[in-house]
């Protein structure tokens, strides 16, 4: 038989090479078992970390550099009472409207020309800090229940 003397697994002398063998593996600590890490220091020795640096002498790791300090946050602005609630009451009319134009098979559209303007105002007005007693009714007689009396409730904590 001849040997083909390009055969990978042959040396350029025609021998098979030794298999190498596998690193010996490491066995992880048990279950439970902390890793072993050194001595851990005598019971009521503090533990050795080494001298600290002299003034002056660089450190390594993280630093504050100066002139920074801690970063500056705003405060929030301030937020006019009950404005969750008027928000959800121009929501609330949105998908009424839109429900009113769906179940009317697009007649309903007419409803747009009182329902948009208010709902419009409402958002102005989640931010104002005065009362709007007249909005709140008239969402509650031409709009909708429910948004009428969220911004009625919203008005409470008003000036």
């Amino acid at each position: 038989m001849t040997e083909n003397p390009g055969d990978p697994g042959q040396t350029p002398d025609g021998s098979t090479p030794a298999p190498a063998e596998p690193p010996a593996p490491t066995q992880p600590p048990a279950y439970g078992q902390p890793p072993a890490y050194g001595q851990p220091p005598a019971y009521g020795q503090p533990p050795a970390y080494g001298q600290p640096p002299a003034y002056g002498q660089p450190q390594y790791g993280y630093q504050q550099q100066p002139g920074y300090g801690q970063p500056y946050y705003a405060p929030a602005p301030a937020q006019a009472p009950g404005q969750g609630l008027y928000v959800a009451a121009a929501i609330i009319n949105w998908v009424v409207l839109g429900l009113i134009v769906v179940a009317t098979l697009g007649i309903g559209i007419i409803a747009a020309a009182w329902f948009i303007p208010m709902t419009i105002r409402i958002h102005k007005d989640a931010n104002d800090t005065t009362k709007h007693t007249a909005l709140g009714v008239c969402t509650l007689l031409f709009c909708n229940l429910v948004s009428g009396i969220l911004i009625l409730v919203a008005d409470g904590g008003r000036q």
